[in-house]
């Protein structure tokens, strides 16, 4: 019997096995499949973040993620049903689901549709020039001042998909998603603070898929283990979708957003400059795209803001809000918030929203070993880490190093024997047979190992302070614009959070119309 001689080393557990999203092992039925698709631009190939995919005739459809990417229901292709792509500047594109193919990615491409400016001067202060068109801050300032004209003021509702999670070193974790639908008053009521402003979840957990780490997850302590730089986040409604719903500009626009915009109505346009970029296309809808640009005064000398307002020319609605916010210095932002409206009827109703917040938290255990043993029968250590490993620091076997009663041991190969185990194969003859390593002689081995990472970078035995962003989003697939709020259902409670939520199973009988469009891969590239 192989016998394997353990050395322990005490270390607290934080991580849940990495599982990646692998190939179906059993077949599928056809109501259970999916497509696949990306949408991107035809002119650079790059990525169209947040295409919206519509299916026609119907009141429903998806929104692609920030990569372009898509899940798409099979039925819809069973159905024959037929898709319509569109995003602000390009044209919309119409394509027969039964085209696309299955087992691969689709790629779809979109045209850009946009407007050359001319030689004109747009202003960017509060004086007025003579020119041909409207200056630029009273174009911002007649979308503000017709909110409650091109925004509902009716109860109405949408059902959408919601997500939160935390992308580190380009991998999710703590992946929490489902499908919710959102009552709403209308805009002149206070979203947070209004009763009849609620949110029911018909479909909601963690997906298991993505790796979770519940340091990650920590409450913000004020700088000791888990902070943001230079910034707080609001507990204002006390949980996520709370936290995400504040900083919708849009929606609050009579109230305090976020830093720099602040209140919309009162201070968006006296705390930034302004010009036009340029004139774009949602299909026959011209669009000013209106790059900001947030005064010294409003950000202070430590910190820089911009983004840019999306209005449209004939009745000056809002369709989409974009702002970032930047510790001077650092090229990519502590704070993003990304906005979209779109028309239904002679309103704009919520398209998506999605709310990005940079943390630093400090590990509060290293990335440590816990245990390593020798199998006489493998002639192999197995170096086992209280992390997961990222299995590229472990392929130079230089850095794994065993010494035995004073010779060093030569290594055949490295490999992982599971995510936290490392498996060290030596070559033969490498121990002596005439003196075997057993526990009386465990003593006279010594071993180092360097350059090990733990897969959200941790070094091995060092205390490290881990850069992580927080996302929330919040994806809209139907709107229902004359539906006020019903009494048979279990609201979130805006006091606790989403995983303490009552779920409302089998209340939503066309639940199948709506699906979960989960990041198509479990590790990004």
């Amino acid at each position: 019997m192989m016998q394997r001689i353990i050395q322990s080393v005490c270390c607290i557990l934080i991580y849940i096995g990495l599982n990646h999203v692998n190939a179906q092992t059993t077949p599928v039925a056809p109501e259970d499949r999916e497509i696949f698709c990306q949408v991107l631009d035809q002119s650079d190939k790059l990525p169209i973040v947040f295409a919206t995919v519509s299916i026609k005739n119907k009141n429903n459809g998806v929104i692609a993620d920030e990569d372009g990417y898509f899940r798409l229901p099979y039925k819809y292709k069973i159905q024959d049903d037929v898709l319509i792509i569109s995003s602000i500047g390009y044209e919309s594109k119409t394509i027969d689901a039964k085209s696309l193919k299955d087992g691969i990615q689709n790629t779809i491409y979109l045209k850009p549709k946009i407007e050359a400016l001319n030689a004109v001067t747009i202003t960017t202060t509060k004086g007025t020039t003579k020119k041909e068109y409207e200056n630029v801050r009273e174009i911002v300032g007649k979308a503000i001042s017709k909110m409650r004209v091109n925004f509902p003021t009716r109860p109405h509702s949408y059902i959408g998909y919601y997500r939160d999670y935390q992308l580190l070193q380009n991998k999710y974790f703590n992946l929490n998603e489902g499908i919710i639908e959102v009552f709403d008053e209308g805009f002149q009521t206070n979203k947070l603070l209004y009763k009849n402003n609620q949110a029911a979840f018909y479909q909601f957990k963690q997906n298991s898929k993505f790796p979770k780490d519940t340091l990650l997850t920590q409450e913000y302590d004020n700088q000791k283990y888990k902070y943001i730089k230079d910034a707080t986040i609001s507990s204002i409604g006390g949980n996520e979708l709370s936290i995400l719903n504040v900083h919708n500009a849009i929606r609050n626009y009579e109230y305090h957003s976020f830093s720099f915009v602040h209140t919309f109505k009162e201070d968006f346009l006296n705390n930034h400059e302004f010009r036009i970029a340029q004139k774009l296309y949602l299909d026959d809808t011209l669009i000013y795209e209106i790059k900001f640009f947030a005064i010294e005064e409003v950000t202070g000398v430590k910190n820089t803001a911009d983004g840019t307002i999306y209005i449209a020319a004939d009745n000056y609605a809002i369709h989409k809000l974009e702002c970032f916010g930047y510790n001077v210095g650092d090229p990519e932002p502590f704070f993003s918030v990304k906005i979209e409206y779109k028309p239904k009827g002679d309103r704009m109703f919520l398209n998506y929203i999605s709310f990005n917040n940079k943390f630093k938290v400090k590990s509060r255990d290293d990335f440590q070993i816990d245990d390593v043993s020798f199998d006489q029968g493998e002639n192999a250590f197995y170096v086992r880490f209280n992390n997961t490993v990222d299995k590229r620091t472990i392929e130079n076997s230089r850095n794994f190093r065993f010494i035995y009663k004073r010779k060093k041991l030569k290594i055949n190969s490295v490999t992982l024997d599971d995510s936290k185990t490392v498996k060290v194969s030596l070559i033969n003859g490498a121990i002596p047979s005439s003196s075997p390593i057993t526990e009386e002689t465990m003593q006279d081995l010594t071993y180092k190992i360097k350059n090990v990472t733990d897969i959200t970078g941790r070094d091995l035995n060092k205390k490290t302070f881990i850069r992580v962003n927080q996302f929330r989003e919040l994806f809209v697939q139907e709107v229902f614009t004359d539906k006020t709020l019903p009494d048979d259902l279990y609201f979130v409670n805006k006091s606790e959070r989403l995983s303490e939520s009552l779920i409302n199973t089998d209340k939503l009988k066309n639940i199948s119309d709506y699906w979960i469009n989960s990041p198509l891969k479990a590790t990004k590239n």
